[in-house]
């Protein structure tokens, strides 16, 4: 689970991110269409919604994750920018943990548009604050 900080700061460090990602596969389909979620894996899946550099958004990403993830290898092909981080939780004791990241910067066409949808996350202390993401729409 990524804390409210984290989300909080990348918002108002980058607003611009809302514009130009979108989830997508179980992510998308988890949030969009079966509720509750089946389950979430240690992915996240997002596709540029429009051509151009993903250099300024790859960065963006960086300075968040980074500073709380360490790090990560990460690997870039055509049409595709991948994140590997490992980490460990704050469990006691830790367990190690991996998060992948995967940005398809190819694939900019979707059959049904963009939906914007608000989704919750925990935050233990202070209730369930929401926030917002985009992601291909199934109709």
């Amino acid at each position: 689970m990524i804390p409210k900080d984290i989300v909080t700061e990348w918002r108002d460090r980058a607003p611009w991110v809302l514009d130009s990602l979108a989830f997508r596969g179980g992510t998308a389909l988890y949030e969009l269409h079966i509720t509750p979620a089946a389950r979430y894996s240690e992915d996240i899946d997002l596709v540029q919604t429009r051509p151009g550099s993903i250099g300024k958004v790859f960065d963006a990403i960086h300075d968040v994750l980074d500073p709380w993830l360490g790090k990560p290898r990460w690997k870039q092909s055509e049409g595709r920018v991948t994140l590997n981080h490992r980490f460990e939780s704050e469990d006691v004791p830790p367990v190690g943990l991996k998060l992948k990241v995967e940005i398809n910067s190819r694939e900019h066409f979707t059959v049904y548009g963009l939906k914007e949808r608000r989704f919750e996350y925990m935050e233990a202390e202070r209730g369930r604050p929401t926030s917002k993401a985009r992601s291909p729409s199934e109709g």
